[in-house]
C-alpha cells in the first residue's frame, strides 16, 4: 500500500525540461496539456482517451483527449466530461471499458476523498459515442467490506472480473449493481497481485505472499473461466516480492507467447511461458532498479517499455526496454519528470498510432514513439466488412482475425488497469487524409488467442463527410490490412 502522494513541480521547470526532452529523446509533450494533474487512462471505443484527474484538486473529474483531424494525439485537444457521484473520488482503483462499448466500470479505491479507506464504492459510466460520459453509483459485490486498489480484468468470454484487495474473493459483473461470486485465489488475498489475460484464455496471477494451498512462497496461479476455479501454476525462479511490503511490478503478455513479470521491491524479473506453464529467470534490472508498483506497455515492435525506480516508493525513476529476442533490459530515454518520479506514479497506455502515452499525476502528459516495426503475424486482419456505408449508420459489421490483438498490452499490477485488447475502426479519407474513428461495440469474443476469428459492430459518426475511405481495424496500436469503403 502506498502513502497518498501528489507530485508538484514548478511550471517554469516543466517547460524548460520539456524543451530539452523533445530535442534529445523519443518523448514528446502534448501540444495541449490537460491543465490539471492526471493519472489513469482508458481507451474509448471511438478513438478518444478517457483520463482521470487523479490526485488533482478533484479526483472525481474525468477528461477526454480527442485526436486531431489527422489522427494525432500529440496535437489532440482536451475536454471535461462527467463527474463521479458525490462522495466518490478514488485513487488507485479497478477500471474497465466493457464490450458493449458504452459502459465503463470503476470499482473501489485505496483512497477516497484523500483518505486511505479501501472503499467499496464504485461507479458506472455511460459513454455517448463522440460525446460525454455520465456517471451513477454502482454497488459492490454482496458482503464485501473492501475493494480498495484491487485488480480487474475483462475475461476472454467478455465478462468483467473484479478482485477484492484484502481477501481472496473475486466476482463477475452481471450488470448494474449485480455481481456473482467466482473462484477465490489460493493465496491469502489478492492484495498487490495483478491479473494477466493469456493467449490460452486463462488468467495468470503471481502470488505476493506465501501460498499454503500451493505450499510455496514463489507461487503463481491460473484462473479457468469455464470452471471459475484457480489452480496452482508453476513456481517463479525467484521470489518477486519483498515479504515486508508484498509489492509487485507489472506483468505484460508479449508477442512471443510469454509474459514478462517485473519484481516489486526486489531487483529481479521472471518470464512465464504460456505453452509450457514454466517460469525462467529474466534479466536483472541495472542500477538497483525495481518496480514496487509501476507501469509497462508492449510496443508494436515486440519490446516492453517499463518504468522502474530504486527501493520502495523512492524517486529516481528510469525507463527500460525489455527485448524478448535477447531477454535483455536496456535503458532508454526518460520523460521530463524522470528521475524525480517513483515508478508507482506512472501510467502507460498504447495509443492507436502505436505511440505510448505517459501520465504521472502531474499536469504534464507525454508520448513515447517506439522504434518502428511490427512483429510478424501479430497484426489484426480484416476478412470482410460492410463497404457501402451511410453517414451516421449503426451496427455495421466487420469480420476479421485476431481483432482484439494478442495482449492486454498495458500492465501495472493491482492499482491500475488500462487494457486496450479490443478492436477500433479507423477510416482515413483517401483524398484529404483526414482520420475518423467509428464507434465499435458488441464484439463476438474477447479472446486474444492467436488466429481467433471474430466480428465487431461499428457505428459511423454523423460528422464524417461523404467519400472514399481506407478502413482499418486497430488493436494495441497495430493497424490491419486496409479495405476501401464508400461513405454516402
Amino acid at each position: 500500500m502506498k502513502r497518498y502522494t501528489r507530485i508538484a513541480i514548478a511550471l517554469t521547470v516543466l517547460l524548460a525540461l520539456a524543451g530539452i526532452a523533445g530535442a534529445q529523446s523519443q518523448w514528446t509533450p502534448l501540444n495541449h496539456q490537460p491543465g490539471v494533474a492526471v493519472g489513469p487512462m482508458l481507451q474509448l471505443r471511438d478513438g478518444r482517451i478517457l483520463v482521470n484527474e487523479s490526485q488533482g484538486p478533484d479526483p472525481g473529474v474525468w477528461l477526454i483527449l480527442t485526436p486531431d483531424a489527422n489522427g494525432s494525439y500529440v496535437n489532440g485537444t482536451w475536454s471535461t466530461t462527467g463527474h463521479l457521484q458525490s462522495g466518490y473520488a478514488p485513487i488507485y482503483f479497478g477500471s474497465q471499458v466493457l464490450l458493449d462499448g458504452k459502459t465503463v466500470v470503476i470499482e473501489g479505491g485505496e483512497y477516497n476523498n484523500g483518505s486511505a479507506v479501501w472503499t467499496t464504492l464504485g461507479a458506472r459510466g455511460t459513454i455517448v459515442p463522440w460525446g460525454n460520459v455520465s456517471w451513477v453509483s454502482n454497488s459492490p459485490p454482496s458482503g464485501w467490506s473492501t475493494i480498495g486498489d484491487a485488480q480487474s480484468i475483462v475475461l476472454a468470454n467478455g465478462k468483467y472480473m473484479q478482485a477484492n484487495c484484502c481477501t481472496a474473493q473475486n466476482a463477475i459483473y452481471n450488470g448494474p449493481n449485480s455481481w456473482t461470486a467466482t473462484g477465490s485465489v489460493l493465496q491469502p488475498s489478492n492484495d498487490e497481485s495483478g491479473f494477466t489475460l493469456l493467449t490460452n484464455d486463462k488468467v495468470l496471477t503471481v502470488d505476493a505472499k506465501f501460498n499454503s494451498n500451493c505450499s510455496t512462497a514463489t507461487g503463481s496461479e491460473l484462473y479457468n473461466q469455464g470452471t471459475g476455479v484457480w489452480s496452482c501454476a508453476a513456481n517463479t525462479p525467484v521470489q518477486l516480492y519483498n515479504a515486508s511490503d508484498e509489492e509487485l511490478g507489472a506483468a505484460v503478455m508479449m508477442y512471443n507467447n510469454k509474459v514478462i513479470q517485473f519484481g516489486g521491491n526486489v531487483i529481479a524479473t521472471a518470464v512465464y511461458d504460456v505453452a509450457t506453464n514454466t517460469w525462467t529467470a529474466g534479466p536483472t534490472p541495472p542500477s538497483r532498479l525495481d518496480q514496487a508498483d509501476g507501469p509497462a506497455a508492449l510496443e508494436p515492435n515486440g519490446k516492453v517499455l517499463a518504468m522502474l525506480s530504486p527501493g520502495l516508493f523512492l524517486s529516481g525513476c528510469q525507463f527500460l526496454e525489455y527485448d524478448p529476442t535477447t531477454s535483455t533490459l536496456a535503458t532508454t530515454s526518460n520523460p521530463t519528470n524522470c528521475p524525480s518520479d517513483s515508478s508507482f506514479v506512472g501510467h502507460l497506455m498504447i495509443l492507436p498510432t502505436g505511440q505510448i502515452m505517459f501520465t504521472d499525476f502531474s499536469g504534464l502528459v507525454e508520448v513515447y514513439t517506439p522504434t518502428s516495426g511490427v512483429v510478424s503475424g501479430v497484426a489484426p486482419t480484416v476478412l470482410a466488412a460492410s463497404t457501402n456505408l451511410k453517414i451516421g449508420s449503426t451496427n455495421n459489421l466487420l469480420y476479421g482475425k485476431q481483432l482484439n490483438g494478442l495482449s492486454q498490452n498495458n500492465g501495472y499490477g493491482d492499482d491500475y488497469s488500462g487494457d486496450t485488447d479490443y478492436p477500433l475502426v479507423r477510416l482515413t479519407n483517401t483524398q484529404t487524409g483526414k482520420v475518423y474513428y467509428a464507434f465499435t461495440h458488441d464484439d463476438s469474443t474477447h479472446s486474444i488467442k492467436p488466429g481467433t476469428v471474430m466480428y465487431t459492430h461499428f457505428d459511423l459518426p454523423s460528422t464524417i463527410p461523404a467519400g472514399k475511405y481506407s478502413l482499418q481495424s486497430v488493436a494495441n496500436g497495430i493497424g490491419s490490412n486496409s479495405i476501401i469503403v464508400s461513405v454516402n
